[in-house]
């Protein structure tokens, strides 16, 4: 399992080596949609599968295994913070009794389940892109909160050392067990290029059975998958990533922009212009109630009554 383990590692980190692109994208403009961005991104991750999480709890078993499990992903950027991401894992889980009195716990010694697919879509929350501190991320932090459906085939070992295999004890008589679970995670991402990072993740899964280790204790179980992988955005290599993306960077930009500061400066001159030629139409040099430039009898003077052109009018007194 190392070998393989260490030798996808690698793998990835030459793929990310070759895919790395320095072309500087164009920068987005704030309120100017997803368009402006590469959203879609693929990723894809190697690992450890165990059945215990960081938050406790019984196990069903005294150890537990340190297994291999791969993954893939699609993921969907929305916004700069909030994204869906469906993945695809598959691997295997074991355990064993060897610390107990006998190795034995019941009639069990050991287990050993194989995940056929385990398929979930998740939230993924962004925690680090709106950054007021730095003008770009190199460093991103995530978590995640899903949904999904996990396919499994149980087998254990007991106490005669004869091996029981699950395969074919499904409901509906199927080789694989299939069961809802929960996936809750965190994890790090680190910019290697605009369409290029690395990832560090942590994922705690709870499965809505208590038979993933082919033996029932009363208690749900649950199982973790760490992993590191490698994560391509799609796109044109002219946009941005959403990922990476700083909006309090952008809307800065906009704000220290010359061409907007010469549009503004622009903007203030024809309106200056506007309310000059205004003033001008509403001139009344002679203050007969008449602007200037309708009025057709200028000089009249202001207690001398005229008509709609400036001129006097010829009132009949008896």
């Amino acid at each position: 399992m190392n070998k393989r383990l260490t030798f996808l590692v690698v793998a990835l980190l030459v793929s990310a080596t070759t895919f790395a692109q320095n072309t500087t994208p164009a920068t987005g403009k704030t309120f100017g949609g997803r368009n402006q961005y590469k959203t879609f991104s693929i990723g894809v991750n190697a690992g450890v599968l165990s059945p215990v999480v960081l938050i406790g709890g019984s196990n069903d078993y005294k150890n537990w295994g340190a297994d291999f499990g791969y993954g893939v992903y699609l993921r969907k950027q929305l916004g700069h913070v909030f994204g869906l991401q469906g993945n695809l894992l598959l691997g295997d889980l074991s355990g064993d009794n060897t610390d107990a009195p006998g190795g034995v716990i019941g009639n069990y010694k050991s287990f050993k389940t194989k995940i056929a697919y385990g398929v979930d879509l998740r939230g993924v929350f962004n925690l680090a892109s709106i950054n007021f501190l730095n003008r770009t991320n190199a460093i991103n932090f995530t978590g995640t909160l899903g949904y999904g459906l996990l396919a499994y085939a149980p087998s254990y070992v007991n106490a005669s050392n004869a091996t029981v295999d699950w395969k074919g004890m499904a409901t509906d008589g199927k080789d694989y067990i299939k069961e809802a679970f929960i996936p809750i995670g965190v994890g790090a991402k680190f910019k290697v290029s605009e369409c290029v990072s690395f990832n560090l993740d942590y994922t705690m899964n709870f499965v809505d059975a208590d038979n993933l280790d082919a033996r029932y204790a009363n208690s749900n179980d649950k199982f973790a998958y760490g992993s590191v992988g490698i994560e391509f955005a799609l796109g044109s290599k002219s946009k941005p990533n959403l990922i990476w993306a700083n909006p309090v960077a952008t809307a800065y930009d906009e704000l220290k922009d010359n061409s907007l500061k010469s549009e503004v400066l622009d903007l203030k001159s024809r309106t200056k212009k506007v309310e000059d030629t205004v003033t001008d139409l509403k001139k009344d040099s002679d203050g007969d109630g008449v602007a200037d430039h309708l009025d057709k009898c200028p000089n009249t003077p202001s207690t001398v009554k005229v008509d709609g052109a400036g001129c006097p009018l010829n009132v009949i007194t008896k």
